[in-house]
């Protein structure tokens, strides 16, 4: 066998491994826009490194034919790869997006660093619709002394809203949502330079009265997220959002 073979070899098995955790990383872990914004783009560069890079890169370089403990340094190759590929992808896993959570009109991605950041246990949401990240919002009683309470205790306790999970409940566009979107002015002053709103306008086929803009805060950047006016999610907006 060639030096060549071997490296190819490696690389297809390599591959197939990349297209197994690639379809994780993009449809389950980081799925819809927070591939972009929570670090999907990120992992995968983790595992191309490890697994399409640094795997076959060490066979090509130390293979040799005849060459006396060549098992002996190919086995080691593939015990490096396995152990950098197991701790970059349970690194991965650690950093998806638990919750998608609405609150006070801010949405903010939040995952499991994000809860023991808040002094917050991960909250258990398997018993919520739909796939993780669980879509949820911050409910707090009706009752504006008891909400006001909470609210105080909580800042008392350095946690943010967004991590009071004991109010979590699914989310719903219902019709005070719909007057929590921020003024088309502010995006459009924000968006002065930029100018990433008219093309997002033109891919969606409408008007800005058309939608509804809400900020967003993602794990590596501030932006929108709109919606149409029954509430329906469209797409992130790459305007920068407010701090």
């Amino acid at each position: 066998m060639t030096k060549f073979r071997a490296f190819l070899i490696h690389f297809g098995l390599s591959f197939i491994i990349f297209l197994a955790l690639a379809y994780l990383l993009w449809f389950v872990w980081f799925p819809d826009f927070f591939f972009e914004t929570d670090g999907g783009w990120q992992g995968m560069r983790i595992i191309i490194g490890v697994d399409l890079v640094l795997g076959p890169l060490l066979t090509l370089i130390v293979f040799k034919k005849g060459k006396p403990g060549l098992l002996f340094d190919l086995t080691v190759i593939g015990l490096v790869q396995c152990l950098c590929l197991v701790y970059g992808t349970w690194l991965i896993y650690t950093q998806r997006p638990i919750a998608m959570v609405y609150v006070d009109g801010h949405f903010f991605s939040m995952n499991a660093n994000a809860y023991k950041d808040a002094n917050t246990p991960i909250p258990d949401l398997d018993t919520f619709p739909g796939k993780y990240p669980k879509w949820v919002q911050v409910e707090l009683p009706e009752d504006k002394v008891e909400s006001g309470i909470i609210q105080s205790d909580t800042f008392r306790a350095g946690t943010p809203m967004r991590a009071a999970t004991a109010y979590y409940k699914p989310f719903n566009a219902d019709a005070v949502f719909l007057t929590q979107s921020r003024d088309i002015r502010e995006i459009k002053h924000r968006d002065a330079e930029t100018q990433y709103l008219p093309g997002w306008l033109e891919k969606h086929q409408g008007q800005s009265d058309d939608f509804l803009f809400y900020p967003f805060g993602a794990r590596y950047e501030y932006l929108y997220i709109g919606f149409d006016k029954t509430g329906k999610k469209i797409d992130i907006l790459p305007v920068e959002g407010p701090i």
